[in-house]
């Protein structure tokens, strides 16, 4: 993807597209759609080199896998961010991994060489069940 503002929305529409034709519930849908969100714009505003970045999407029967991988800031500067406190809970920037890993079952980060980041976010799927017949 471009590392442009507007690739942010459009990959929200496409996962959550792709997410209501497997019949995942609006709810699940919508965290995922937040955490995808976090994690484009992170990619668009923090990569310092390249000027895409790339978003995988793979959905299983129970669960959703998204990668995001960049040419950014590097992983000293994400654990500082997920470690640190330097984000107050009003402030307006520097939220995004903390909404990241409040949504997703799980969040692995992985240098991604020469440098950057990969990060995978996990979430498992809850699904609209059938009214009875």
């Amino acid at each position: 993807m471009p590392r442009d503002r507007s690739t942010v929305p459009l990959t929200r529409r496409v996962l959550d597209a792709a997410l209501g034709v497997f019949s995942v519930t609006r709810d699940c849908r919508d965290d995922i759609g937040l955490a995808v969100g976090e994690a484009c714009a992170n990619a668009v505003q923090h990569a310092d080199l390249g000027a895409d970045y790339q978003v995988t999407v793979t959905i299983h029967e129970d669960r959703c896998v998204i990668d995001v991988v960049d040419e950014g800031v590097g992983m000293e500067a994400v654990r500082a961010a997920t470690e640190g406190d330097d984000a107050a809970a009003d402030a307006e920037s520097g939220r995004g991994l903390r909404i990241i890993h409040a949504l997703a079952d799980m969040v692995e980060f992985r240098r991604h060489q020469p440098h950057g980041v990969a990060l995978r976010i996990v979430k498992m799927l809850t699904r609209v069940t059938p009214a009875p017949a």
